[in-house]
């Protein structure tokens, strides 16, 4: 077949990645999703929608809530098939029908707010609460009904950091805390498809880590600090979300409002880039918190050593400690290259750090004073007991 000339074939990939291609695949897919949900409820086949609250956060008297509005997933049957329930269960998330269009009404405490869903379902919230006290605060979303439905009723919560605490922590997600194995091919992929929960195994030490850091140490009255809060931040898919929240939950990390990807096409981009999606969150956090210090978590798998050195050089003086964990042998070319190219970092100032294991991370905090010797204990016995 013959290629098509240099410049006719840049300006066809130009055309295809415009905001403009984008917004007429976005409109198609929309046009798409509601006459799927359409036939549905003639056929009498839907089953009723249900509203997700997604952990948000307070920021300059305001709260960041994502909300989506979806048909009620379908539970797998019985199956004898060893993991074909798992898989079920993983791919469904993936084909929720979206329910677009769908008015939404927020509430946290007597503060209210509406939204309107979006081609994927989702609602993004920026509901005013002022005096908001520090920590969790319930929130309850309301979706009206469909057809002859009664409106659809979800529940989650908001943080509000103390911005008195030392610092916020933001973390990435995949071979971080969760051992995803995003360098290892189709051993990925089975462990994304074919394990439940229960079943996905958290990086050694990483929890106690995570939970030493929350604590901090005393300040100079011996009292305690206030916690830090966590984020979380990944190139996973909102779909992921319910998995997500249970494995923190069930492996003891601290909760927090997570970043995750809207993989299908918007008004403005035909295809994402987890790279940008990740350098967006982190940065919309530093200038959501403009007072505060943060440290940064991340593995050398994916880009978040170059992510965390491009906000040190945005950010002057905030990032006050940039931990990345070492994935696969300390031999290989990317972590050599990368140990090197953090020694000259830390020689400019940007205090980035490869560290091969928790135990070295927690180290690694403890003599900057970000965590205590107990912390290090901590890690050191559950990464004997993994």
């Amino acid at each position: 077949m013959p290629r098509l000339p240099r410049r006719i074939a840049s300006d066809l990939t130009a055309r295809l990645r415009s905001p403009e291609t984008a917004a007429v695949v976005a409109g198609l897919e929309s046009k798409l999703t509601e006459r799927r949900r359409d036939v549905k409820m003639q056929t009498g086949a839907f089953r009723g929608v249900q509203v997700v609250i997604y952990h948000g956060f307070v920021a300059d008297d305001l709260a960041k809530v994502r909300v989506r509005v979806m048909e009620t997933p379908e539970l797998p049957g019985d199956s004898r098939i060893p993991y074909w329930e798992v898989a079920q269960s993983n791919v469904r998330r993936h084909a929720a029908l979206s329910i677009v269009g769908a008015e939404v009404e927020l509430r946290i405490g007597r503060h209210t707010a509406t939204e309107v869903t979006d081609s994927h379902g989702f609602a993004n919230f920026s509901l005013p609460v002022p005096k908001l006290r520090v920590g969790w605060h319930e929130a309850e979303a309301v979706a009206a009904g469909t057809g002859d439905d009664e409106p659809a009723v979800g529940a989650g919560w908001v943080v509000k950091p103390a911005l008195t605490a030392p610092f916020l922590v933001i973390s990435d997600i995949d071979d971080t805390i969760l051992l995803t194995g995003l360098t290892e091919g189709l051993t990925m992929v089975a462990r994304t498809l074919l394990r439940d929960v229960e079943q996905r195994s958290a990086i050694p030490g990483m929890s106690a880590l995570y939970r030493g850091l929350a604590r901090g140490v005393p300040g100079r009255t011996g009292k305690p600090r206030p916690e830090s809060a966590f984020f979380y931040v990944s190139t996973g898919s909102w779909a992921f979300y319910p998995m997500l929240e249970q494995f923190i939950g069930l492996r003891g990390f601290p909760e927090g409002p997570m970043f995750l990807t809207d993989w299908g096409p918007t008004e403005r981009y035909l295809r994402r880039s987890g790279a940008e999606h990740k350098r967006a969150a982190v940065r919309r956090l530093f200038a959501a918190y403009p007072g505060m210090r943060f440290v940064l978590i991340g593995d050398s798998g994916q880009r978040d050593p170059l992510i965390y050195e491009e906000m040190a050089r945005e950010f002057p003086g905030r990032v006050l400690l940039a931990m990345i964990r070492q994935v696969g042998a300390e031999s290989e070319e990317r972590n050599t290259l990368l140990r090197e190219h953090s020694d000259a970092l830390r020689a400019e100032g940007i205090p980035l750090h490869l560290v091969p294991d928790a135990a070295h991370a927690a180290e690694l905090a403890r003599d900057l004073e970000l965590c205590d010797e107990a912390t290090v204990a901590e890690v050191r016995a559950e990464m004997h007991n993994s």
